[in-house]
């Protein structure tokens, strides 16, 4: 087998391992810095047309969509107005939303975002995955000739 091929597939089946491991740092980072520990699908029932809630929100239109929550948590159904709205709607019906809830009291949730560390953690799985698949395939091609 050619140094310079072995070379190649040694660097990088490492390179992939390396993609890999920074994968899962930014799945433990995206982790700890979620607030609560429970996870769960909700599911927008129904859309509330109403006045704005928080004051602080800038009030552009009269009236905004605030989506009602359904989910279950701790083996209970909770039924939840989300207390932030929006005009048009941010949500539809029947849309299935992430979220995490605190363990000790389910009614107190966040809805969980997609964040640029998350979709950074499955480009570095995707590239590791890659880098060592192609590796094993240059060493393995490779090996047999020489």
């Amino acid at each position: 087998m050619d140094k310079s091929l072995w070379a190649a597939s040694c660097f990088l089946i490492v390179a992939g391992m390396l993609f890999l491991i920074g994968g899962f740092a930014c799945w433990l980072y995206q982790n700890y810095k979620e607030p609560f520990e429970g996870k769960t699908t909700a599911r927008v029932v129904d859309l509330l047309l109403q006045e704005p809630k928080n004051r602080r929100q800038p009030m552009l239109y009269k009236n905004y969509y605030y989506p009602v929550l359904e989910y279950y948590a701790e083996g209970k159904l909770y039924k939840v107005t989300h207390p932030e709205g929006s005009y048009p709607s941010a949500f539809r019906a029947n849309q299935e939303v992430p979220i995490c809830y605190n363990q000790t009291d389910p009614l107190e949730y966040k809805i969980a975002d997609n964040s640029k560390i998350k979709i950074l953690a499955q480009a570095l799985y995707v590239i590791g995955v890659l880098g060592i698949a192609v590796g094993c395939i240059i060493f393995l091609i490779f090996a047999r000739r020489g």
